[in-house]
């Protein structure tokens, strides 16, 4: 069977020489011979397409890799067909998988797309990158092109020219990879190879393969027909539920985007600009400004991120209609600026940006005006973040959601920038003894954005004690404290910051403990009612990491709101804090660090990634 031949193959390069054997295996047909019984798939003659079916089934592992790169690239649908089924009983699994990489690969069959793509992202984040080959085998023996191209996405973004874990991640996706000429292999492979290059001849190799590959996945995606984002899914021919057009864009972006950063990585800094704002053209190319995606804001702020904020003049030379009719666009333009040193250009576009939301009406621009602030908020532009959230704010004409939603996130944005007193003020605007607004009902609002009005007042006295803090109020800030937990018994950072009070009596430390294990107690009991909600997990394994309990279950937990919500940025934050309370303080740094990855402007995650590191530098200093 094709499952056990694929196996012997794969053990082969392992496996010493058996003492005593003297038998020669059998020379393996030359890939020449290999490609004309592939090609004779296609043949018109029924009989002549069997038998190359049958000999190539009993070849056996030499053809594995012609016949996936067939099944994905022929034209001929009869040869691809009949190529996939070849291959369709490869197994994904190795006797050396970890077990739980086992169970993983075990499941991964017997689901549908969607689920396999979990599964996928599963596997990159098991613990000590051992799910790392096994994701590189799916995209050398994933029997559809998508998922092959899916699980390279996944490996690929993982790669950045100051990932200090990446040789690691390279070397076991090398094993993975294998042979396999398939284009999202051979991708992944230039990536690899241009990381690892040492001189200029390697790198310009590394980058002609990548183009060469990305040139390949794009032909092949288009045969599958055009693809709108937003398209519906539909089910193969297998009953599996395929992709969306919107995933596929994402996964072809990923791959440009990863070339482009190759690009960079090789010192060709103008030709990144130049694919950079080739890709933003691609997003735009015949569309109406009014009809703009998110996706070409998306991207021009990953260009400034990456150290390209030059892609912005494709959009002042081509399309400056984009910034005059988005001030969403305008906004992220103004970043850009600022990115790259033109501070005046960068602030008469935020002016005008802001002018324009303004003139909005019908309660739109207090929408718009909470949107750029949450933007530029995520993008670091602190000043013009707290400026569009004091608009709305400040503005009567608010609309009640709308203005108690930007109440919500400036107060969170203030806290996580150290402005307390800021922070407890905004919150106060909704439950403060002289609210400025008195024309709806706060609860009523906090219920229609999914708030429970309880945790929203503990909040606020949360931020509060946090200010009396930074005033060196000790008493007052234990007050606060205790009247948030009155509000809410299981505020978890009222909690944690009750417990850590520095002036704690031992009766009033006991006493916080004890507060801690009901809050616990409580939040299982809800994990056990919703148990998909992932946020639960995330409040238990926080808790515990800034207290006291069970460490392994914490961290159990804080994984499993990560399989919920893969790489959730607040989440891989809880996973750090957990293992630095286990005392892996290397996976501290390396957990903290994809957190900065995935929101480099967040000063909370900063300052803790900062503390890990220092906490790993003194632990390795130690005799």
């Amino acid at each position: 069977m094709a499952a056990e031949w694929l196996l012997v193959a794969l053990l082969l390069p392992l496996a010493p020489a058996l003492a005593g054997t003297t038998s020669v295996p059998p020379a393996e047909p030359a890939p020449e011979a290999i490609a004309a019984l592939i090609a004779r798939l296609g043949d018109t003659d029924f009989q002549r397409r069997e038998a190359a079916s049958a000999e190539l089934k009993a070849i056996g592992p030499a053809a594995v890799d012609a016949l996936l790169a067939a099944a994905e690239l022929e034209r001929d649908l009869e040869v691809a067909l009949r190529a996939r089924w070849l291959v369709d009983t490869i197994p994904l699994g190795m006797p050396h998988d970890p077990p739980e990489v086992t169970r993983l690969l075990e499941s991964y069959k017997q689901r549908d797309f969607a689920r396999r793509v979990r599964v996928m992202h599963r596997l990159l984040r098991v613990d000590d990158d051992a799910g790392i080959e096994a994701l590189a085998r799916i995209i050398r023996l994933e029997r559809s092109p998508e998922g092959s191209r899916v699980a390279a996405a996944l490996l690929v973004r993982e790669w950045q020219a100051d990932n200090r874990w990446w040789p690691a991640i390279a070397a076991r996706a090398t094993a993975g990879l294998g042979s396999s000429a398939r284009p999202a292999a051979a991708f992944t492979r230039a990536v690899i190879e241009l990381s690892a290059a040492q001189t200029p001849a390697a790198r310009d190799a590394a980058l002609a393969a990548a183009a060469t590959a990305l040139a390949h996945l794009e032909r092949t995606d288009g045969d599958h027909g055009p693809q709108q984002e937003g398209a519906d899914e539909e089910e193969d021919d297998d009953g599996d539920q395929g992709r969306s057009g919107a995933d596929a864009t994402e996964v072809g972006r990923i791959f440009a985007r990863t070339r482009i950063a190759m690009l960079l990585a090789a010192g060709r800094k103008d030709e990144a600009i130049a694919a950079g704002k080739a890709l933003l053209t691609a997003q735009w190319d015949g569309v109406p400004a009014a009809q703009i995606s998110s996706r070409t804001i998306e991207t021009l702020t990953w260009g400034t991120d990456l150290g390209i904020p030059g892609i912005v003049d494709q959009i002042h030379d081509a399309r400056p209609d984009l910034i005059t009719a988005n001030p969403l666009v305008a906004c992220a333009a103004a970043a850009a600026e600022r990115a790259r040193g033109d501070l005046g250009r960068a602030t008469a576009l935020a002016d005008a940006a802001f002018a324009a939301i303004q003139t909005q009406g019908g309660g739109r621009n207090s929408r718009l005006m909470m949107q750029s602030g949450l933007v530029m908020a995520r993008w670091g532009c602190v000043d013009w973040a707290v400026r569009a959230y004091t608009a709305v704010l400040d503005d009567p004409q608010s609309l009640p959601y709308e203005y108690c939603y930007t109440a919500i996130l400036a107060a969170e944005y203030l806290h996580e920038l150290g402005r307390e007193e800021e922070a407890a003020a905004c919150l106060g605007r909704l439950f403060g003894p002289n609210p400025p607004r008195r024309d709806f009902n706060v609860e009523q609002q906090l219920a229609q954005l999914g708030r429970d009005h309880r945790a929203t007042h503990a909040r606020a006295d949360f931020f509060a004690s946090c200010a009396a803090a930074t005033r060196g109020d000790a008493a007052e800030r234990r007050r606060l404290l205790e009247t948030a937990l009155r509000s809410l018994g299981k505020d978890v950072d009222s909690l944690i910051a009750l417990y850590q009070l520095p002036d704690n009596t031992p009766d009033q430390r006991s006493d916080a403990v004890r507060r801690i294990n009901e809050a616990l107690r409580q939040i299982e009991n809800e994990i056990q009612s919703v148990p998909e909600d992932a946020n639960g997990y995330n409040e238990y394994a926080w808790l515990v990491a800034n207290t006291e309990g069970d460490a392994d279950k914490a961290t159990r937990y804080s994984q499993q709101s990560l399989v919920k919500s893969f790489d959730n940025s607040s989440y891989l934050d809880t996973l750090a804090h957990c293992r630095a309370a286990a005392g892996d303080l290397a996976g501290a740094v390396r957990w903290q660090s994809l957190a900065r990855r995935h929101e480099p402007h967040n000063q909370t995650i900063e300052k803790n990634l900062e503390r890990f590191e220092a906490m790993a530098a003194k632990a390795a200093a130690k005799p």
